[in-house]
């Protein structure tokens, strides 16, 4: 469990801080460019990330990491009861703040997009 979820973590570490860069996994330059392509040549090529497909693969990565870090606590943390209960409740909490947090900055760039704000869903993450 914790070497494939350090993978995965990986992936969701990069989809946030930096989108669209491959990790050194067989087919990862390839998957990376749904994020982002040019065709030149004939050929797809990788391209800049635009904003909307950052903010995208950002909220990919930090569900990606939520998922990852609640599977790592319920394994390696207390096996039943209020202390398991407690961790998972910590790993959930702290994943709303960080969420809410990445929303917050990518909020410019959804707003200008799509003419509609991350506010509320920034203030309801922080709220729960």
């Amino acid at each position: 469990v914790a070497a494939t979820e350090s993978v995965l973590m990986a992936a969701g570490v990069r989809d946030v801080l930096i989108p669209g860069t491959p990790l050194p996994l067989p087919g990862d330059d390839k998957l990376m460019l749904l994020w982002s392509s040019a065709i030149k040549r004939k050929q797809r090529i990788a391209a800049p990330v635009p904003p909307p497909q950052a903010f995208l693969a950002a909220m990919l990565g930090a569900f990606v990491l939520l998922s990852a870090a609640a599977k790592l606590a319920a394994t390696f943390s207390h096996f039943e009861g209020t202390f398991l209960r407690r961790n998972l409740f910590l790993v959930f909490g702290c994943a709303d703040l960080a969420i809410a947090a990445l929303m917050h900055h990518h909020s410019a760039v959804v707003l200008e997009f799509t003419g509609a704000g991350l506010d509320n869903f920034v203030l309801l993450l922080m709220i729960e």
